[in-house]
């Protein structure tokens, strides 16, 4: 196995470092002809977010049979990458759901076949893993980290940010074949192909100004007309950060937002001194801005927000509402003992949509349902019962039949 993962590591790292650069819309092409050749495409992208709304791509990285591909997107259209997208092509990806979204964006496509080697781990029971980390553990390879943090938008790229960004989609086709092997022999493959596909989905629509504010941590805190105003401030926020293309807090910083809600100054003066709020932000038409959301805010009848601006999740009866933290504890327990990653097998969130009776809960069919589904239905309908096993843990074990008649 060492030597094995050492000539891996050798070969690995030497098309590395062989790989294209491809900045024509000529060799870009050329490039999208032999892709759709393939059989299966390893798929990465770096962008920034940091100063715009929207991510901005600065490089796809690409690798098929022998070839590692690096693409510069400001000197080509990557939009015909769309093709071998939407092509019957296997595109593999490492925590593929920001990617998914920048390449939705700019290609106006998604994978028609994906697998996700950061997903398919968790049904080895590695809890989200690196890219980094998944190499190492797997195949033996340690990658470098230096250059996480570099500006993509760079160029030229210095030989080593070239190299890291090579070496993001060097190893997915390795790792794609090691995880298929361990996870067939645990009969776990067409789970982690199932649960790839549920990623397997463009981006939902942009999000709602209307509901900006459930997302600011501490603001379903405030009460009456500060929750109001803080209603108020985070949607126009959202819409001028959209308009703008910046960043929300280059509009207004969570904690500016939350200080104005709690104080709900009545002029442009009043926002002077207040913490997190800087002077630049409430300059001329900014400032009355923020001044007139307080006031739609104070003018809402009781600090009433409408129905459709509130989070929506499961509705648990009272009665059941206890049965959420056991039912979690239990799932803990069943995901330890599995070897499955206790995100990926249930959620809090889904755990309380089953208990809710949703249809479309994730425990209510698949690979899901018969790991821990069919018992939590088991143990609401009070035929079974958790036990506690000091060298096992929480244990779901049968009831006896309480109603004689009933019983089988």
């Amino acid at each position: 196995m060492a030597r094995r993962q050492r000539r891996l590591r050798d070969s690995s790292h030497r098309s590395a470092s062989q790989h294209e650069w491809v900045d024509t819309q000529t060799d870009l092409e050329a490039l999208v002809a032999d892709l759709l050749a393939a059989d299966c495409v390893a798929v990465d992208t770096e962008f920034h977010r940091e100063r715009s709304y929207r991510p901005q791509l600065a490089l796809v990285q690409v690798a098929f049979g022998e070839r590692i591909a690096l693409i510069d997107p400001t000197t080509t259209d990557v939009a015909v990458l769309g093709a071998v997208l939407a092509a019957d092509v296997l595109v593999v990806m490492h925590a593929c759901a920001q990617d998914i979204e920048v390449l939705s964006q700019e290609c106006d496509a998604i994978p028609s076949k994906l697998f996700d080697t950061q997903v398919a781990a968790g049904f080895l029971g590695m809890s989200t893993p690196s890219l980094a980390a998944l190499t190492d553990r797997l195949l033996g390879v340690r990658l470098a980290k230096g250059n996480r943090l570099t500006d993509w938008f760079e160029r030229p790229l210095r030989p080593a940010q070239q190299r890291y960004a090579a070496d993001d989609v060097a190893y997915l086709i390795p790792l794609l074949d090691e995880l298929r092997s361990r996870l067939t022999a645990r009969d776990r493959w067409q789970w982690a192909l199932d649960e790839c596909e549920q990623w397997r989905r463009p981006p939902g629509p942009p999000p709602d100004p209307a509901q900006a504010w459930t997302r600011i941590k501490g603001a379903r805190q405030l009460r009456g007309p500060q929750r109001a105003v803080a209603f108020r401030l985070a949607a126009w926020r959202e819409r001028t950060a959209s308009e703008r293309d910046i960043p929300v807090r280059f509009v207004l910083s969570d904690m500016a937002l939350l200080s104005i809600a709690q104080r709900r100054p009545g002029s442009i003066s009043d926002l002077g001194g207040l913490r997190g709020v800087d002077g630049n932000q409430f300059r001329g038409a900014a400032g009355e801005r923020i001044i007139a959301e307080v006031q739609r805010g104070l003018d809402m009848a009781a600090g009433e927000i409408p129905a459709s601006a509130l989070p929506a999740g499961p509705n648990v009866d009272a009665a059941l509402q206890p049965a959420v933290p056991l039912v979690g504890a239990w799932v803990d327990e069943v995901a330890r003992a599995e070897g499955i990653d206790r995100s990926l097998l249930a959620t809090r969130s889904d755990i309380a949509a089953l208990l809710a009776g949703d249809p479309s809960s994730k425990l209510n069919a698949g690979w899901r349902a018969d790991v821990v589904g069919d018992g939590i239905r088991s143990l609401l309908a009070g035929e079974a019962a958790l036990a506690f096993d000091p060298s096992a843990g929480l244990q779901l074990e049968s009831r006896p039949c309480k109603v004689p008649e009933q019983c089988e």
